[in-house]
């Protein structure tokens, strides 16, 4: 409201008072009302704040349950075939160098499988694939065997003390062998790392420090870890009996509780950190109260149409500032609002993509395991593609820009699966990615399926049982804007008639190098060693890379 008319439409007192101190008066007023204001919102956003890490606990209790149940089914699999191998409940427990293999076959399907052990009646270990526990060693007085052994569920789901057996908390998960009615035979017990539900949980970005925990329904801890920011303070904090916002799931169809807890602590002084920008509001509303005041009292010593002018000017300015703020605060909120649901979505998409791709690859191991083994190496062949395309999800589900992969990463993370799982010679690989190289997804992929064939190819025929060599895979820049990945081995090398990349031929392998090449945009030459010596090259030129779009400002 103009001064004038306020000093001409109040009481006949406030009309003879001087205008500065009706400026003063304003200004007092201002400031009361900017101070309130903003310790209402501050008060509103320690609500939230608080909405915000109860919600936060409750998602993460959610993804918790979710991967413990996905652990513990497929370890129970596992278990299962284990069971089987024990055979029928008047049979001897098998001890010889064919049930070890069986069993060992068992603990590589999955990864996190650290040991698959058969235990006797009298606690006594028969099989084992690990040395934990060693062979000699007697189970007969650890908690699960007693339990197994008084007739426990069938399934009976325990800890073990990693200072004890190895160097991180396992959990054991074990079913009675067949039997006679009303006899003990033994038990079949699967040892498994907890680390995926850990590194599933660390992937994703918690705004508070968190301490997850997973027990059973007697209230036994499986699994405790505090993670995020100031992890050590949030377990001082649980350890000295501060308050807590807790979130408990329970893990279907099991006698398990996920439980995460975010110290209010933490939450508080998240809010603390937020306090800094309504006081920043405060003394920028305050120096405009203490400018505006300086100009009203100015504004007074002038005449009276000079004082309507300017302060109808200031008036209408202050509206369409409030105005213009408005609207674009609005218009800010829906597009971060649509941004957020967008990245959102793209990140479910990724990350079921990669379940899905983890549950192929763990039916068709479980299918391996029971059928012979020409049949078995295209199985392999399969499960390795399918491997390859699920890393390039994982990466992709990890990585900031959703379409866009760094592909040293991913070959150095490739060629490391590889040679741990395709390298029956024990061959030496070498990666050499001096530089990153962010590639769309629609090029990398290809090139990632190229990189797998041939370094697998490698592997598996470039060198004679009993005689390892070294595959080396090169990725350096190739002009101004392209790249060449080379991947050369000192084996055997190409028979005379050998057909390259470039020519026809039968074996898919090759087909499939051809065939992405030209999806990629690439060239693929084959060299053979010095005078048709041992030792083989394939060059894949990559001339243009695609590049990153960018969005108008």
């Amino acid at each position: 409201m103009p001064l004038r008319a306020l000093r001409s439409k109040g009481s006949p007192l406030l009309y003879r008072m001087p205008g500065s101190a009706l400026v003063l008066m304003v200004c007092a007023v201002a400031l009361l009302l900017t101070l309130g204001l903003s310790a209402s919102f501050a008060w509103r956003d320690r609500a939230a704040a608080v909405e915000h890490a109860k919600d936060t606990a409750g998602n993460a209790s959610l993804l918790v349950a979710e991967h413990a149940a996905r652990l513990v089914e497929t370890s129970d699999l596992i278990l299962k075939q284990a069971v089987q191998l024990a055979g029928p409940a008047d049979a001897a427990l098998p001890d010889d160098r064919a049930a070890w293999e069986r069993l060992a076959v068992l603990a590589r399907g999955t990864p996190y499988i650290v040991a698959v052990t058969l235990v006797d009646a009298r606690g006594d270990t028969v099989l084992t694939t690990r040395r934990f526990p060693t062979p000699t060693m007697n189970v007969a007085d650890r908690d699960y065997f007693q339990a197994q052994r008084d007739g426990a569920a069938s399934l009976h789901i325990s800890a073990l003390d990693s200072s004890r057996y190895s160097q991180e908390p396992l959990i054991l998960l074990t079913r009675p062998l067949p039997a006679a009615a009303g006899q003990f035979r033994g038990l079949a017990l699967v040892a498994v790392s907890p680390r995926y539900i850990r590194d599933i949980y660390k992937s994703f970005d918690f705004d508070y420090a968190r301490s997850i925990s997973l027990r059973r329904a007697d209230g036994t801890i499986l699994l405790h870890e505090t993670q995020g920011p100031d992890a050590t303070d949030s377990a001082a904090a649980e350890a000295a009996g501060e308050p807590q916002i807790s979130a408990l799931r329970r893990v279907d169809s099991l006698p398990l509780t996920a439980e995460v807890s975010i110290p209010v602590s933490s939450v508080m002084e998240r809010w603390h950190r937020q306090l800094w920008t309504y006081i920043s509001y405060a003394l920028a509303a305050l120096a405009a109260v203490s400018v505006i005041g300086g100009l009203a009292l100015q504004r007074t010593r002038r005449e009276r149409q000079a004082e309507n002018a300017l302060q109808h000017a200031y008036d209408t300015l202050e509206e369409r500032v409030h105005q213009r703020t408005a609207e674009l605060e609005q218009t800010n909120a829906q597009l971060e609002a649509a941004v957020t649901d967008k990245e959102i979505l793209l990140k479910e998409v990724q990350h079921r993509v990669k379940n899905n791709l983890q549950v192929i690859c763990s039916l068709l191991r479980l299918q391996a395991a029971r059928i012979d083994e020409p049949a078995r190496r295209a199985f392999d062949e399969s499960l390795r593609r399918i491997q390859c395309m699920s890393l390039m999800q994982e990466l992709l589900y990890r990585s900031d820009q959703p379409a866009r992969v760094d592909f040293a990463d991913y070959l150095r993370q490739l060629c490391d699966g590889l040679v741990r799982s395709t390298n029956p010679t024990g061959a030496r690989l070498t990666v050499s990615a001096p530089q990153p190289w962010s590639l769309d997804v629609d090029q990398a992929t290809p090139l990632a399926l190229i990189a797998s064939e041939l370094v697998s190819n490698a592997l598996l025929h470039a060198f004679p049982p009993g005689h390892p060599g070294t595959v080396t895979v090169d990725l350096l820049p190739d002009g101004a804007e392209g790249m060449r990945m080379t991947v050369r081995d000192d084996g055997i090398g190409l028979p005379p008639d050998e057909p390259g990349p470039q020519k026809p031929r039968n074996g898919l392998g090759l087909v499939l190098v051809r065939a992405l090449a030209q999806q990629a945009g690439a060239a693929v030459t084959t060299e053979r060693g010095p005078d048709g010596g041992p030792g083989t090259r394939f060059i894949v030129s990559v001339p243009t890379l695609a590049k990153e779009q960018t969005k108008a400002a």
